[in-house]
């Protein structure tokens, strides 16, 4: 599932968002990291061979370093200023409105947990896109 926070200032819109993981993902990832290296190390001390440390086990272990150091990512996307858009579509069965500026293809999509919520965001769009802008009702393919 992935999580959007907007953001809605009088020159633009922006949208931070990420995926949801449980609080407790880091800390499995980091104990899984820490449990690979010192399953290797006793491996390699059990074995009395340090050459076991070469090759394949060597990228499991930069792999587990990666998962030592995992973050989940945050995204930033905004949008062009109000007055540039020209068209919005509304899809009411996926709960997105997507603003446009020249092209219909590309635009910025804000996705919505409740009607009332949308319905809020477009009265704000009426308010600060140009009166030209044209309103289109329809299921959108946005992903």
């Amino acid at each position: 599932k992935t999580i959007y926070n907007y953001t809605l200032k009088t020159d633009g819109a922006t949208v931070e968002y990420y995926l949801h993981y449980p609080d407790l993902a880091s800390s499995f990832f980091k104990g899984i990291a820490v449990a690979v290296i010192m399953i290797f190390v006793f491996i390699a001390l059990l074995t009395g061979s340090l050459l076991f440390l070469i090759g394949p086990v060597a990228m499991a272990v930069v792999a587990a370093v990666k998962l030592l150091n995992w973050e989940n990512p945050v995204h930033h996307r905004q949008t062009a200023p109000w007055h540039l858009h020209e068209f919005v579509t509304v899809d009411h069965k996926r709960l997105m409105v997507i603003i446009h500026c020249d092209d219909v293809t590309t635009g910025f999509a804000a996705r919505f947990p409740s009607k009332e919520l949308m319905a809020k965001y477009l009265a704000f769009l009426h308010q600060v896109l140009p009166p030209s802008a044209e309103y289109i009702e329809k299921a959108s393919n946005w992903k």
